[in-house]
């Protein structure tokens, strides 16, 4: 359920101004953007916003995950891609005035900062350096949406062996931090799917599934060379 709180909070302020893609703006700015801001928090699974629904809105990730998700007439999911804790998100709309375009889903429980879509304009008009780290920015989203489109033509097992090393960042354990159904929607197959394709990796040593089939152990090296393979 999310919990929205409406004060002005000492920790927005704090979340902007760290926000990569907001440090050309100036103290007053970052201070009114934090008065206009409202701090939100969902739970696992529930919607930041739904394609269709109205831009108002620019987003900033203070805790957790939220997934870019698209959704296909025959029920296919499509995971475009994760925000990173303190990263912006959402205001494509917001530059660009309209509906919007996909969802954003929190994947485990999720603090955001909520910036309305005029405040936020006022404060990347008052800054082109602001302006143009948002344009770099685009362009980066716009690239990982292309190569999730055309990861899409991939053997599920190699697509699966390449997102979970993306999960590990460098460690040999990755919690999928709930069932085994998140991980699905990330890869836009069904549950019963991705398990086939956990064991086909299981069964050529590249992982080491944990009892209850929450996370996995991995040979980083080896599921590395398997997912680069063509």
């Amino acid at each position: 359920m999310t919990v929205t709180v409406s004060a002005p909070d000492a920790r927005a302020e704090r979340v902007l101004r760290a926000c990569p893609q907001l440090r050309g703006l100036d103290d007053a700015t970052v201070r009114a953007l934090g008065a206009a801001s409202v701090v939100r928090h969902y739970a696992a699974g529930e919607p930041v916003f739904l394609e269709g629904a109205p831009g108002d809105a620019m987003f900033v990730l203070r805790q957790g995950a939220v997934v870019a998700r698209l959704s296909s007439v025959a029920g296919d999911v499509i995971d475009l891609g994760v925000a990173a804790e303190g990263h912006a998100f959402g205001y494509f709309e917001v530059l660009r005035p309209g509906p919007r375009t996909e969802d954003a889903v929190a994947v485990r429980d999720s603090t955001v900062v909520v910036v309305p879509a005029a405040a936020a304009l006022r404060a990347f008009r008052s800054s082109p350096d602001t302006l143009l780290a948002l344009a770099r920015d685009l362009v980066r989203i716009v690239s990982l949406q292309n190569r999730a489109r055309s990861e899409l033509r991939r053997p599920v097992d190699r697509r699966l062996a390449a997102l979970l090393l993306e999960l590990a960042a460098g460690r040999d354990v990755v919690d999928f931090g709930g069932p085994q159904t998140l991980l699905a929607q990330r890869l836009g197959i069904a549950r019963q799917t991705l398990n086939t394709a956990l064991r086909a990796l299981a069964d050529r040593g590249l992982v080491t599934v944990h009892p209850g089939g929450r996370g996995v152990t991995l040979d980083r090296a080896a599921l590395g060379a398997y997912a680069g393979d063509a």
